[in-house]
């Protein structure tokens, strides 16, 4: 096993200990294989920028590709440069801005919903809130309205399928899938929404897909010269996949940006104050965006701090050095936002939240800073998630003021994101500036 059982009990603290008592280049037994844990931002940009066909990402990819498919998330070669490709034109800005009032609509719905809760003095969990409201936008983002009914059921089995996900990630025989009641109830929630994106695929390819969907502009993708479309499988595949990646990472991020303001007063006033300023009372849109500078560099540092994809493995195809150090072929290469957002030669007080890190004159040294990645793998979906970011925090501080729960613990918890554990319950309170519902 390697240091896999001592590195299952604590992930982070295991990474981020190694770093600072061994250095740039970690190597460590992992069953069978070395990995080499790589932190220096130079190296991370070899990785992840300087590829050129060195690492591949499709065969440490094993433990999760029973939720992400044969997707962008875990092919190579040809088969993902020619996926990458059709699917580039359906995630640029011009492509997506027509799709932000779903934020902005169901970001509404659910403060309204908050209004009798803070009357009734109740709490919520921002960490469920802010699960329930990506699943919602990105559902209705993927296929337009699909009924209530059908919403949640696809939202109830993404949250299982999940659920068990990352039970077994850190499991010394979750690679094994052994039929136990929980991997049955696992296989039925992957069923549930197998069916669902199928159905919906094929239901479009017959009709016209709803207009406006990412559905829509995928169907409609081909290669360069009116080439080959998309296969449907193909389609499918991706599709389970954004539906699992475009909402658990940015649920993530906005369940960490709201514990944080909590417990950092000055930030959280600077904030209200920006958007009491820059919206005047109005629902936010991507014009106003570029007004909120302290806001963006709150999710910025947030980002640092809790990035929701905390570490990624590529499997080395052929020898490689490493800062003098041969690393052979069949090794497994890991790379850490959290360790190297920590990086004490990069980042000063690395533990300490400081929105200001970000102001223009303090830009980072590049692949110090890679919460979406970077290089030709980057996550094709950061605009659209950086702009649903800012859009959420900018409303719900338009409208309240969220406190934790005094006494609450929040632990970091990592699985195939970072997530709070067991929750961030909240107090809400009303901020009286209104905002539009």
């Amino acid at each position: 096993m390697g240091v896999f059982l001592l590195a299952r009990r604590d992930p982070l603290g295991f990474f981020l200990e190694s770093m600072r008592r061994y250095g740039d280049v970690v190597c460590m037994p992992f069953g069978r294989r070395r990995a080499y844990l790589l932190s220096h931002p130079e190296d991370v940009r070899h990785v992840l920028e300087d590829d050129q066909g060195l690492h591949a990402k499709a065969p440490t990819a094993s433990r999760v590709r029973a939720v992400f498919g044969d997707s962008l998330t875990t092919i190579d070669g040809e088969h993902w440069r020619r996926q990458r490709r059709l699917m580039r034109p359906a995630f640029r800005p011009r492509s997506l801005l027509p799709s932000l009032p779903i934020v902005t609509r169901t970001t509404a719905q659910m403060l309204d919903r908050w209004a009798s809760i803070a009357a009734r003095g109740e709490t919520v969990d921002v960490a469920r809130e802010m699960t329930h409201l990506t699943q919602e936008v990105i559902v209705e983002l993927v296929f337009g309205d699909v009924g209530e009914a059908q919403a949640r059921a696809v939202g109830e089995a993404l949250d299982q399928a999940l659920q068990h996900a990352n039970r077994r990630l850190w499991s010394p025989l979750g690679s094994l899938g052994l039929p136990t009641p929980a991997q049955r109830r696992f296989q039925t929630a992957l069923r549930t929404i197998d069916t669902f994106v199928c159905t919906n695929v094929a239901r479009a390819c017959e009709d016209a897909p709803p207009a406006g969907t990412l559905l829509a502009s995928l169907l409609d993708a081909h290669d360069v010269g009116g080439g080959e479309r998309m296969r449907a499988a193909d389609l499918c595949h991706e599709l389970k996949a954004i539906l699992f990646a475009g909402h658990t990472t940015t649920a993530s991020a906005l369940a960490w940006t709201f514990y944080v303001l909590s417990t950092n007063s000055a930030a959280s006033e600077a904030v209200r104050a920006e958007v009491r300023e820059a919206l005047d009372g109005r629902s936010p849109g991507a014009d106003d965006l570029p007004t909120l500078v302290h806001t963006r560099r709150v999710i910025d540092e947030v980002l640092r701090l809790y990035p929701p994809t905390w570490v990624t493995a590529r499997t080395l195809l052929q020898d490689d050095c490493i800062r003098g150090h041969r690393i052979a072929a069949g090794s497994i290469v890991l790379l850490s936002p959290f360790v190297t957002h920590r990086h004490p030669a990069f980042w000063p007080e690395p533990d300490r939240f400081d929105p200001d890190r970000f102001a223009p004159e303090r830009r980072s040294a590049p692949f110090a800073y890679f919460p979406f990645g970077g290089g030709p793998r980057s996550c094709i979906g950061t605009w659209l998630a950086s702009i649903e970011l800012q859009l959420v925090v900018a409303m719900v501080a338009q409208r309240y003021e969220l406190a934790l729960v005094p006494g609450s613990r929040v632990d970091v918890e990592p699985g195939l994101t970072l997530r709070p554990k067991p929750g961030v319950p909240m107090i809400l309170r009303p901020t009286g500036t209104g905002g539009l519902p």
